[in-house]
């Protein structure tokens, strides 16, 4: 009961996964979208809204920052340099290793890749995949037929009352209970706007034959858009961008899940044969 109170079950469906391209013209090289691929995606539970400062506030005071079992063995030395203003471990924006006491309902932000995961191993859950983050915003549509995937969780055309985005004027987060319009039928709140969310997904550009594609860093997928996009295009459930492991910038943060096949005794056939508004 618990879980299903936190967190919303994705049923399982195909998504059209779209990428871009690097190809070389006479002009230089430039990026063009790629063919959409056709993904299936298995059944999962997703967390209804981001991980908050007061959800984050917990792995910390719990000594999560501590605990060599939960960070990959090469970023250890790392986790010593994941200081918040002041030199304490946590996000970089805290103070004295806590959040602004007005601010713990808003999504935690300033954490890197690896923080997100390691959080996500205390909770006993895991970072979506970009297929499953996709799947979780558009899967009302999908669900009912071979119709295009809608762009947004409420529709096709943008709404700045519906996600925290340039065009909404906050400028910064809100709390993760706000903008409820634009939540997915079963509940998932702000995949579009407020921040940027991590998965566990590398991402890497596609190139076509006879180009080679160099990064600097290895790069993880954020999605979603966040409080300070500006591009409509941008803060869509197709749109995929990156940025490396390490980076803990102020407008990016996650959320968690769990697969549906990892908690026992679930019925889940009723999923399948339900409209959307059946399951609100």
């Amino acid at each position: 009961d618990v879980l299903e109170q936190e967190m919303a079950m994705v049923p399982a469906g195909e998504i059209c996964l779209a990428s871009e391209l690097v190809i070389s013209t006479p002009r230089g090289f430039e990026m063009v979208s790629n063919p959409d691929e056709l993904v299936a995606v298995e059944s999962f539970y997703l967390d209804r809204d981001c991980v908050t400062n007061g959800d984050y506030l917990k792995f910390v005071q719990a000594d999560g920052y501590g605990n060599p079992e939960l960070w990959p063995e090469e970023v250890l030395p790392n986790v010593l340099q994941f200081l918040d203003t002041t030199g304490c471990q946590g996000p970089k924006s805290w103070t004295e290793g806590a959040p602004p006491a007005n601010r713990l309902d808003h999504p935690v932000a300033g954490i890197c890749w690896y923080e997100a995961n390691a959080y996500a191993t205390w909770a006993g859950k895991r970072l979506p995949s970009t297929e499953e983050w996709q799947r979780a915003g558009t899967w009302p549509k999908g669900h009912s037929g071979n119709a295009a995937e809608l762009r947004f969780p409420w529709g096709n055309a943008f709404d700045p009352s519906k996600a925290n985005v340039w065009a909404t004027g906050n400028r910064a987060t809100v709390p993760v209970g706000s903008y409820g319009a634009g939540n997915t039928p079963n509940g998932v709140g702000q995949l579009i706007g407020n921040v940027w969310e991590w998965v566990d997904t590398q991402f890497f550009p596609s190139a076509e034959e006879g180009v080679s594609v160099l990064l600097e860093e290895t790069m993880a997928e954020i999605r979603g858009g966040a409080f300070d996009t500006y591009f409509h295009s941008q803060a869509t459930c197709q749109f995929r961008t990156g940025q490396p492991l390490l980076c803990r910038s102020a407008n990016i943060g996650f959320r968690c899940c769990i697969s549906a096949n990892a908690v026992p005794n679930r019925d889940l056939s009723h999923y399948s044969n339900t409209s959307p508004q059946d399951e609100q």
